[in-house]
């Protein structure tokens, strides 16, 4: 095998539990380039792994990118988006192309029906190396920290843990009023702040740090280099079902996960033993989307206002 590419477009936290598998890929064929498509918005995170020889973005003529890929001559597919614009880019493009099994059947009947036909939870990343388990054995399958490359040099100077409050949707956010509960059950311990730079992230970061006196508020001020180095120094980190998650489990870093809409049988729940997942497991209403929503359906929001965080 000379030349590989993995196609995965979005989002952050599934381009980031590929990365057992690009390591995979590069332990069983260590001569071969390994190539990943994805968006221009995942350019960075992707090109801190040293497994990946190169970056391909999505073009916006599919006709254009679909000449590329065939170009290159690939040995090999991986696509584990498998949308529409992966297929037709992928499609006969290589000598073989192999594809991720998403489940999709099973996650709409146990959101809308609560039928469980999840014989047996496998974690997303463990998906994805089963789509090339022609090449694999059974001990290939652990998890494993992915050796991404930057500054690991702590930049704070300081001994802190990291709070991630923040989530796309409603329904899997943690309010922040029992965040900074659990901060100021913290006495003087250091909290950094972080999340993205929109409104939303910086809107609950801010409050959080008007709150409470021990706060280190980076929120829309790291870029992906700089928020691995935060990650990476601190203590351990408290977060929602988010990126978040993926990124400091990607690091080695033991994680506390807050767990509202969403369940374990999606796929998305902490690997190291260390790590935490928090949930309420008493709803019936659980899971009400396999990514979340903009409110409650049953108006009460139990899933997060019933739990604490007890780490």
């Amino acid at each position: 095998m000379k030349k590989i590419l993995v196609i995965r477009l979005s989002s952050l936290g599934d381009i980031i539990l590929s990365f057992p598998l690009l390591k995979k890929l590069k332990e069983k064929f260590p001569e071969a380039e390994i190539h990943f498509l994805t968006k221009k918005n995942y350019e960075e995170i992707v090109s801190i792994n040293p497994n990946v020889d190169k970056v391909i973005l999505l073009d916006k003529s599919l006709t254009n990118l679909r000449s590329r890929i065939k170009n290159e001559d690939y040995e090999l597919i991986v696509d584990i988006h498998k949308n529409f614009r992966s297929f037709f880019v992928s499609m006969f493009n290589g000598n073989k192309a192999v594809r991720y099994k998403k489940g999709n059947f099973q996650k709409f009947l146990l959101v809308n029906f609560k039928v469980n036909l999840f014989k047996k939870i496998i974690p997303v990343y463990r998906k994805y190396l089963l789509t090339v388990s022609n090449y694999l054995n059974n001990e290939d399958y652990n998890f494993s920290i992915s050796g991404l490359q930057f500054s690991k040099g702590n930049i704070t100077g300081l001994n802190y843990i990291v709070l991630a409050p923040s989530s796309r949707h409603f329904t899997k956010t943690y309010p922040a009023d029992k965040f900074i509960e659990y901060i100021k059950g913290l006495g003087e311990k250091k909290v950094v702040l972080v999340g993205d730079d929109s409104m939303k992230d910086k809107n609950i970061c801010e409050y959080i740090e008007m709150k409470c006196s021990n706060i280190l508020n980076l929120c829309g001020k790291l870029n992906i280099m700089a928020l691995a180095n935060i990650l990476y120094n601190s203590e351990y980190v408290v977060c929602n079902d988010s990126a978040i998650l993926h990124f400091s489990e990607a690091l080695g870093k033991r994680v506390v996960a807050i767990f509202g809409s969403t369940v374990k049988e999606f796929g998305f729940y902490p690997q190291l033993k260390d790590s935490l997942a928090i949930e309420n497991k008493n709803l019936k209403c659980r899971p009400c989307s396999h990514i979340g929503r903009k409110s409650c359906p049953e108006k009460h929001f139990k899933c997060m206002l019933e739990i604490m965080i007890n780490y």
